[in-house]
């Protein structure tokens, strides 16, 4: 009996595909899904902008990425390319991107993803970007109306409740309320 393989894909395919949908590779497994919805867009555009005015005001000379950036984790032995809802690069990351085209193979500092029940087990994402070195990642579950804070060190810090208020160490200052996230 004959075994069939398939070939994993790679970053440089990614970029061929057509518009229109959202593609990830996990492992080198192409993952596509659908356009998010109104809700979720309406909650990554909040965060994008507290988070980006936060870092102008600030000056810190950071980018609050949205649109979910494709972000290669790992290239060996497979591709791993995940695409964050929001991302915070640091000034020192920005300036290690550069003018790169395509995917960018620097991690931000700060991964957000927003969840919600059309969306695959959001743990794998969480455990690749933390074992890339994303230094936090933020999961804002839609239906529990809660954020939990992933990190490097420490168990996960899970905030709910409209006056919740969510500090962030990677940006050192910044702080607001969970309703000011969810709406």
């Amino acid at each position: 009996m004959a075994t069939a393989t398939r070939k994993p894909w790679t970053a440089e395919e990614l970029e061929r595909l057509p518009d229109g949908w959202r593609y990830e590779i996990d492992e080198g497994e192409l993952v596509i899904m659908t356009p998010a919805g109104w809700r979720h867009n309406r909650v990554v555009t909040r965060i994008a902008r507290l988070l980006g005015n936060f870092v102008e005001e600030r000056r810190l000379g950071g980018e609050v990425i949205t649109n979910e950036l494709g972000i290669l984790l790992r290239k060996e032995p497979v591709h791993t390319l995940r695409a964050p809802d929001v991302a915070y690069f640091t000034a020192e990351q920005v300036a290690r991107i550069g003018d790169e085209r395509g995917f960018p193979a620097v991690v931000p500092a700060l991964v957000v993803e927003v969840h919600d029940a059309s969306e695959p087990e959001i743990g794998r994402k969480v455990a690749q970007y933390l074992a890339a070195g994303v230094r936090a990642v933020w999961v804002v579950d839609l239906e529990a109306r809660t954020l939990t804070r992933h990190g490097q060190e420490g168990e996960p810090r899970t905030w709910s409740g409209a006056d919740a208020v969510i500090e962030e160490p990677v940006l050192p200052g910044f702080s607001c309320r969970l309703s000011e996230l969810l709406g």
